[in-house]
């Protein structure tokens, strides 16, 4: 004998049905809106098939800088650098200008280029910067005849300094709704005197560029062969860990798959939290959203050190890979591209680590954590919905059958 369910019955299972369609497609929406905003997280497998950013390129410029000589504030290769930029950038599209200021003795110039947006009048601004100029003095090299000369600046900083003239040329075919300025900042390095220019830069800002800055992106120290960024204080948790998820994507993260199917290779270990002064902190004080990307182990660790190369006359070209500074560079061009350095405005969150402590910091090493968390109410959301949903079917069924 064939059963027969009564229309009763089948509209209680086709309830059950849309139910469980509605709440997969509430977990798929959750999914897609990781950054916020009205279009949510863009596929980020599908924007990396699109990067363009060429390591090769980056790194013949560090050569290149390190051939100039010394790159000290005011020094002839200093401007050497600047000219050379400027010309390039400017026939790349971009305006260019200087900020001269006299800080400490030292007389340092700020450079910047920059493209305005496709968005409306009210469109932010993205600041992504690097210092150029290089230490005067090695002080930390093991040979004491060494400690007076200059150092020849490979990784600190031609390599931040080469990856933003990369994205000057790449940036301008990418359509962005933002402004964007490229800042090469001056003095970052030299005997005591830290972070100078991004700190006469921080000074002389207006109320209104403040405002309209969606976030300050720093690269120091970012082209070593064994690149191991990790998790810079002071910085916004945000954009932290939307850089994390960035990393994932391609391949950085251990523990999670690449767009391409490859494990993470541990280029990017935000589990370890280390505080780094740098020129980040001035933007920062300012309520601006920061995130610094650095690498700060150059070479066998030294205490009291960021590594055997860093402010000695072994920094040097070959310290420094194409690979590494590839892979920070398509880092960068995804963030933009998917839009990740803007916080829209009902999720700023500006916290900032600052009830962190210490070197290092067990953190999450899970690039997917942001989605999980959200994920993880939905399923216990689904869950009870689907035992109330057959509760209710097991009622129907048996009032039925009376």
């Amino acid at each position: 004998m064939t059963s027969r369910s009564s229309p009763r019955a089948t509209g209680t299972w086709l309830c059950l049905v849309v139910a469980l369609m509605t709440l997969s497609a509430s977990v798929s929406s959750q999914n897609e809106n990781q950054w916020g905003g009205e279009d949510g997280q863009p596929a980020l497998c599908d924007i990396s098939e699109d990067l363009v950013f060429n390591g090769t390129n980056a790194n013949n410029s560090v050569g290149w800088q390190v051939s100039l000589g010394d790159r000290i504030p005011g020094s002839e290769p200093s401007a050497h650098f600047r000219a050379a930029v400027e010309e390039n950038i400017t026939a790349w599209g971009w305006e260019v200008h200087t900020q001269q200021h006299v800080s400490h003795g030292m007389n340092l110039t700020n450079l910047f280029g920059t493209l305005n947006g496709t968005g409306d009048e009210e469109r932010g601004r993205i600041v992504i910067s690097a210092h150029y100029d290089s230490r005067n003095v090695a002080d930390k090299d093991l040979n004491v005849s060494n400690q007076s000369l200059p150092v020849p600046g490979a990784n600190d900083a031609a390599s931040g300094a080469a990856i933003l003239i990369e994205l000057a040329r790449i940036i301008p075919a990418m359509n962005l709704t933002q402004d964007i300025t490229l800042f090469w900042n001056d003095a970052e390095d030299q005997n005591d005197n830290y972070t100078l220019g991004a700190e006469a830069w921080a000074d002389n800002l207006s109320d209104d560029e403040i405002d309209t800055m969606e976030s300050f992106v720093l690269l120091d120290m970012v082209g070593d062969r064994d690149l191991q960024l990790q998790s810079i204080y002071i910085g916004n948790s945000t954009l932290k860990s939307r850089a994390q998820t960035l990393g994932g994507a391609l391949g950085m993260v251990n523990g999670t798959t690449s767009c391409t199917g490859e494990n993470g290779d541990g280029t990017m270990q935000y589990n370890i939290t280390a505080y780094v002064g740098d020129d980040h902190q001035h933007p920062d004080a300012l309520g601006i959203p920061t995130l610094s990307f650095m690498d700060p182990q150059y070479g066998e660790k030294v205490p009291g050190t960021f590594g055997e190369y860093w402010h000695t006359m072994e920094d040097t070209p070959d310290k420094v890979s194409e690979e590494s500074l590839g892979a920070v560079g398509r880092l960068v061009e995804l963030g933009l591209r998917s839009g990740a350095f803007v916080i829209y405005e009902e999720e700023q969150n500006q916290l900032t680590d600052e009830d962190t402590t210490g070197d290092e910091v067990e953190e999450s090493n899970d690039a997917s954590e942001p989605v999980s968390r959200s994920l993880t109410g939905l399923v216990i959301l689904a869950g009870l919905s689907l035992f109330a949903i057959v509760g209710l079917i097991v009622f129907a069924e048996w009032k039925l059958k009376r």
